[in-house]
């Protein structure tokens, strides 16, 4: 029997916020600050400084396309080019979009291969897994698996997305269309038939696509030679995203069942991830940062932005003294999606003093805006409390840790 909430209880309920006095103090700090400003406790003035940093390059505006993901990755594929090739990576801009065109196209792929070896397809069926695989995420290996097969393209030969782009109505009527068009394989019972129809699903798709990112180019110029998207790869990046491994704090049973663990959609090989030590992790990122290469990392940032101050940090609020809300480890709130994959950015320097790394500098992949024209500093508390995967290369770890 449901029990309700009673006019007497509303009433025993006021008459205990109203006796605490701090109840009222807060709530008229919420509504005359806003929530942010009134739970901000990080009043320190932080100053931009950091005695190892990469190279600065052009800093990627990703708008509202949820890629973050994508343009954190070319981030730091700028710098193995630049260590690696003899390109002018500081005025080459590698397309995003390329990338982010080829990842819905396989994640349709795989959505398509599970449609048709259902044997009876229904409407829940449809529903539940289109919803599951067509979206805008990703990881570093995401992108690592797309550039192995379809390679890179210049900016200038595949444009980036621009405040004109709409990345939740794009992910909303592809999944439309996509439901739409799965009603064919519904009726179709024989498995050689649904795969003859799927071929011509995946250029309705194709189709779809090319229209909102823009048709992928086969070829293009540059250095006065024509060469196609793979060849640009295989010429100038190589294998070199071989040397890098996916690593965590968290133990592998934690991040298994956790919202943050994003497995491989597609082209499906098993992603390497290791669990590794605090002292060694911090130890691998400043010895990758003191050979010029930023570091890819996701991270859990709404309650640890202080972005008008451009900082990230894990004590920067106290969202949870002010509105009783209570403490658990790590794990837990991992495991309860309090911390989950939210948002992807690069390490890209470090203010190490006296054996102790003080704070880091971060590219968020928003343009030159803000206090410190697009990077945020982060702090050691952030990393430790907030931060879920880094790409961290394997000559910097023991690999006999434990792997994933």
């Amino acid at each position: 029997m449901k029990n309700e909430i009673t006019l007497e209880d509303i009433k025993y309920y006021q008459e205990l916020y109203n006796k605490n006095e701090n109840n009222k103090q807060i709530e008229n700090e919420i509504v005359t600050l806003g929530l942010r400003e009134a739970c901000l406790t990080n009043k320190e003035n932080y100053e931009f400084k950091f005695n190892i940093e990469v190279p600065r390059v052009k800093t990627y505006n990703q708008f509202d396309s949820n890629q973050c993901n994508i343009y954190s990755s070319l981030r730091m594929i700028k710098d193995i080019l630049r260590q690696t090739s003899d390109l002018a990576t500081d005025f080459l801009d590698i397309s995003a979009n390329y990338i982010a065109f080829y990842d819905k196209l396989e994640k349709v792929n795989t959505y398509y291969d599970e449609l048709i070896n259902c044997k009876n397809i229904s409407m829940g069926f449809i529903n539940t897994k289109i919803n599951k695989y067509i979206g805008s995420y990703g990881t570093f290996y995401f992108c690592k698996k797309i550039i192995d097969k379809y390679g890179l393209v210049p900016s200038k030969d595949m444009k980036e997305v621009d405040e004109n782009y709409d990345d939740s109505l794009t992910i909303e009527l592809l999944k439309n269309k996509l439901k739409t068009d799965s009603l064919i394989l519904r009726e179709i019972k024989d498995l050689e038939e649904r795969r003859k129809i799927k071929k011509g699903l995946i250029f309705e798709a194709y189709q779809f696509l090319s229209k909102i990112y823009g048709n992928p180019p086969t070829s293009f110029e540059i250095r006065g030679e024509l060469l196609t998207p793979i060849d640009f790869k295989n010429r100038y990046l190589k294998n070199y995203l071989d040397d890098y491994v996916t690593t965590t704090l968290l133990p592998k049973n934690v991040l298994f069942d956790s919202y943050s663990f994003v497995p491989s959609m597609y082209l499906a090989d098993k992603e390497e991830i290791i669990t590794l030590p605090k002292e060694e992790l911090e130890r691998a990122i400043l010895k990758q940062l003191q050979d010029g290469i930023s570091i890819w990392f996701s991270a859990e940032e709404s309650t640890a932005l202080d972005s008008k101050n451009g900082v990230l940090d894990y004590n920067a609020y106290n969202f949870n003294k002010k509105l009783r809300i209570k403490e658990i480890s790590k794990n837990d709130k991992m495991k309860l999606d309090i911390i989950n994959y939210d948002h992807a950015m690069c390490i890209t320097g470090a203010l190490f003093i006296k054996n102790k790394t003080v704070q880091y500098k971060v590219d968020n992949s928003f343009a030159d805006i803000g206090r410190f024209n697009g990077n945020l500093i982060m702090t050691p508390a952030f990393l430790e409390n907030c931060v879920i995967t880094l790409v961290i290369n394997k000559k910097y770890i023991n690999m006999n840790e434990e792997i994933i």
